[in-house]
């Protein structure tokens, strides 16, 4: 598999089996085509961003009291909720970044946006970072996410679409 980014084609190639096996995590074969249709790969300045967008409803369907209903104060329940997912990696040494602050603006395109700082959690023992967020309208939206760097100088930016349907 080659890469866009010159050296790293093995770390992309395993962070995708990771983030595939994070969805299989998270969904039943009913959830797996749409989770997988909004997740993806970028690196920004050394870094490795992983995004992925998972429908709320995934969620609802574990025990009450498990971790994946509780992380982030609970499922909101109503209709468009997304739990959105940010893993980090140096690409250059492929450690994950597990104290960085991470946060994110999600707005319809061309119009304000709000800002939501993320939350670390664990899924098995991968840390990420995550929170829900509603999607009033079935449209395209601009994802802005941020983060901090724990030696606190080095702030890098992503952003992406994503469209609601």
């Amino acid at each position: 598999m080659s890469s866009a980014f010159p050296g790293t084609g093995g770390l992309i190639r395993d962070l995708k089996y990771g983030l595939a096996a994070i969805l299989l995590v998270f969904s039943s074969a009913t959830f797996a085509q749409s989770a997988s249709d909004v997740s993806d790969v970028a690196v920004v300045d050394d870094v490795v961003i992983y995004h992925a967008i998972l429908p709320a409803e995934m969620l609802r369907t574990y025990p009450a009291g498990s971790q994946e209903a509780l992380m982030h104060g609970g499922v909101p329940g109503g209709k468009h909720f997304h739990h959105l997912q940010i893993a980090l990696f140096d690409a250059r040494t492929n450690a994950r970044i597990t104290d960085a602050s991470v946060s994110a603006t999600i707005s319809e395109v061309g119009l304000a946006g709000s800002l939501q700082e993320l939350e670390p959690f664990a899924i098995g023992d991968a840390l990420t970072y995550g929170g829900y967020f509603g999607f009033s309208k079935l449209d395209l939206y601009k994802i802005e996410v941020r983060a901090t760097l724990p030696d606190g100088d080095r702030v890098i930016e992503h952003s992406f679409e994503y469209r609601h349907q």
